[in-house]
Formats: C-alpha cells, sequence, structure tokens
C-alpha cells in the first residue's frame, strides 16, 4: 500500500493560536478563538479524506480507526492532545445539545444496547461528520442526520478544544513537570546529563516527598502497595512490561486526566495518555509509595540519613570528609549515642544483641556478607543507609535490591538506637 498522502487545503490564519484556549474565558476574544479552532478542526478533518481505516490505527502511516482520527486530528489541528479510547474522549469538554452541534465538534454513536460509545465522527456541517468507514476501509464523509444507521445511534456531541487538567499543583507532578524535555540517557543518574525512566521517577521522589527508591524499574516494582488500575490516583507509579527487554522495563508517574510523565527514550521527558495503544499493551501494574520517607526520629537515624548524598566513599576513612563501611557506623553510633564500637565490620558483628528479620527497628545495625561483612544501619521501612564505593553514604532498600537483597546476614541491636 502506497502512504496515504492528505489532502490539500487552503491554509486558515492562525494568530489566535498562540493564546491557549482554555485560558480564554467568553470575550470576543474567547468567541473568535473557539471559531477559529473549529475551522482549523474542520480542515484539517477534510484533509483526511481518503486516508485508510485501520482498526486500532491511529496515524497516517497505518490508517485510522475513528478515535484515533480524533486524537490526530486535534493534535495536528489546534496541538491538543486528547486520549486515545472512545470512552475517555466522550468525558471531555463540553456536552452539546443535538441542535447546537457546530463544525468542529464531536459527534459519538452507540450500537450496543447499553448505550456505550461504540463510534465518534467529526462534525462538518450540513448534518455531515467525517469518520473512517470500516465498510468502505476508507476516511469519508457521510451525512448522520437523515440517516436511518447513524440517526438513531446517536449518543451524545462534545465540543472539545483544551486537554484533561494534569494535577499541577500536586508538589510531586510539579517536580516532575519541571523536567519536560530533558534528555534520555540511558543509565544516568545525573539529572544534568539527563536522566533514563527510573532515575527520573527515583529523583522526582527524592525531590518532592524525601523518599528515596531503588534505582532500577524491577526494583521499584518491589517496593510500595500495589494498587488496582482503575483505583490510580495522582502520583502513584504505572510499571510496563516487555518493552526494550522482558520483564518489568519501563515506568512513569500517573499526573491526573489519564496522563503519565515518563523518560521516554524517543522523546526525552515527555507526557502520555495511559490509553495510548502501545503503552495500554504494555501495561503491567500501579504501585503507590506512601509512608516511606526517611523516618527523622531517633538519633542514630538522624544522624546517619544527614549524610546520604553529601559524603563520599573513602578507604580507611572515619570522618564526614570520607567514610568506608565500618567507619561510617563507627561514627553515627559515637556521635548520636556516645557509644563506642569496634572499627571494623566483622568485630561490630560481635556486638549488641542478635535481632531476627522480621523485628527490625530503626537504628538497628545490619550485616551484609560480600567478600567482607558489610554494616549498615537500618532506617525502617526495608531501608538502609550504608556506604558503598560508587556513591559514598547512600540509602538502599534491602529488600529489593538484586545485589545487596541475597547478601543479608544478620542484624544487631546496641542499646536504645
Amino acid at each position: 500500500m502506497k502512504p496515504y498522502k492528505p489532502l490539500l487545503i487552503a491554509t486558515l490564519s492562525v494568530g489566535l493560536l498562540a493564546t491557549p484556549f482554555s485560558s480564554l474565558s467568553s470575550s470576543p476574544e474567547h468567541v473568535e478563538a473557539t471559531e477559529t479552532a473549529s475551522a482549523l478542526l474542520t480542515q484539517k478533518a477534510k484533509e483526511m479524506l481518503g486516508a485508510p481505516h485501520t482498526t486500532g490505527g491511529e496515524s497516517l502511516e497505518e490508517g485510522f480507526d475513528s478515535s484515533g482520527l480524533v486524537q490526530y486530528v486535534w493534535k495536528q489541528a489546534i496541538n491538543v492532545k486528547l486520549p486515545r479510547t472512545l470512552i475517555e474522549q466522550s468525558q471531555l469538554g463540553e456536552t452539546i445539545s443535538r441542535e447546537e452541534i457546530a463544525p468542529g465538534d464531536l459527534v459519538f454513536f452507540s450500537s450496543k444496547e447499553d448505550g456505550s460509545v461504540t463510534s465518534v465522527g467529526i462534525y462538518v456541517g450540513n448534518g455531515d461528520m467525517i469518520y473512517p468507514s470500516p465498510s468502505k476501509g476508507k476516511v469519508i464523509q457521510q451525512n448522520f442526520a437523515n440517516s436511518s444507521f447513524w440517526s438513531p445511534k446517536f449518543v451524545t456531541a462534545k465540543h472539545i478544544t483544551s486537554s484533561p487538567e494534569i494535577a499541577k499543583e500536586d508538589p510531586l507532578v510539579a517536580e516532575a513537570l519541571k523536567l519536560i524535555g530533558t534528555p534520555y540517557v540511558f543509565g544516568s543518574d545525573s539529572i544534568e546529563e539527563g536522566v533514563d525512566c527510573s532515575s527520573f521517577v527515583q529523583y522526582v521522589f527524592e525531590q518532592a516527598k524525601d523518599i528515596y527508591l531503588p534505582r532500577s524499574t524491577d526494583q521499584q516494582w518491589k517496593v510500595g502497595t500495589e494498587i488496582a488500575k482503575e483505583d490510580m490516583q495522582v502520583g502513584d507509579v504505572i510499571f510496563f512490561q516487555n518493552t526494550y527487554r522482558e520483564g518489568i522495563s519501563h515506568v512513569g508517574i500517573y499526573i491526573g486526566g489519564g496522563q503519565f510523565i515518563h523518560a521516554k527514550r524517543s522523546e526525552n521527558v515527555a507526557i502520555d495518555y495511559v490509553s495510548n495503544s502501545y503503552w495500554t499493551s504494555k501495561f503491567a501494574g500501579v504501585r503507590r509509595f506512601e509512608g516511606l520517607s526517611l523516618p527523622k526520629e531517633g538519633p542514630v537515624v538522624s544522624t546517619a540519613t544527614k549524610y546520604i548524598g553529601e559524603v563520599p566513599y573513602l578507604s580507611g576513612g572515619t570522618t564526614p570528609d570520607g567514610f568506608d563501611t565500618g567507619g561510617f557506623v563507627q561514627y553515627v553510633y559515637k556521635e548520636a549515642l556516645n557509644v563506642d564500637l569496634p572499627r571494623y565490620g566483622s568485630s561490630q558483628w560481635n556486638v549488641g544483641t542478635p535481632v531476627e528479620k522480621n523485628n527490625l527497628q530503626p537504628g538497628d545495625i545490619v550485616f551484609f556478607k560480600a567478600s567482607t561483612l558489610n554494616p549498615a544501619i537500618y532506617i525502617g521501612n526495608d531501608y538502609v543507609v550504608h556506604v558503598t564505593p560508587s556513591k559514598g553514604v547512600t540509602v538502599t532498600n534491602m529488600k529489593a535490591d538484586s545485589y545487596w537483597a541475597p547478601k543479608y546476614y544478620g542484624a544487631k541491636r546496641i542499646g536504645e538506637s
């Protein structure tokens, strides 16, 4: 099949489009802008005449179904990004009575007994709409007002000139929106250089809510509370699977209006609809990260957490100029409780009272067995603060981290930590 080329129609003046439609009132400027939007939508819809019909299609290259055509026309004509599904589109905008439908409005139809929408067309005047016809195999102009087939199936009409609202005032969303356009750099932890999907989520939660999440998507998937998709709220984290690799492989933050923000390989940090056909096919689940902020109570925990990201690793280090693993734990206990611990993890293991993993309390010392015994300070919610050569003083989820979780060795409690 040869690529479809849109019909050429004279371009309209779009001076008023510099002002967002959603920001205008019922002033003369608003009326004129609305009329301009209607004209642009009608023009773009007519350019699509003859484009192929394809179930699930949403582009010129593959063709369109009815909601895919609407999404494409609104984006191209007035730069409004609409959701992908019929039901979502039918819930947007201003409801218009059948007698007041104007060019550029959407007309919805149902062929089901329950009245749920099954098709949508773009009204272009004189009782006509433009839509992709399955029987004709292409986008056509069809009269519905006097049609014995279409007229009885009419459900509602909508006037839409703006995208659904997102929760811009939410602190998590506000922080995420600051990074729109940030370059995608796989494996990067540096906001200055760029982010990948999981480092983006990790950074936003740390900045907005003082929540330290694991670094990778599959580790983040193991943290937090599982939420049903229909119960999703602003700030919940959406996971996707089998994108560039098998398993949990992509993540984003829900921002309201059926949309989520994420670092995507093709467009840097951007906003997409959850209902996008690609993301729907890759959807894995939702997690809510509440109650995971770092606790500040207790002298050991409050002392340990203030060095996160501030002090580098230093072999033999025992001061805030630089720590090694045992030196950090020794320093924190001395500063917080005036308790003198042995210098190295292997000796620290011989101090205190053994604690079962399921009875850990903030301030306990957790040990991991690598080439040597590595001590860490438990701060609650499965998190520990410890020192690593690559990150210095850092925080790790000892349950989700694929490197540290299998190396858990045991724990000790030192007095009133």
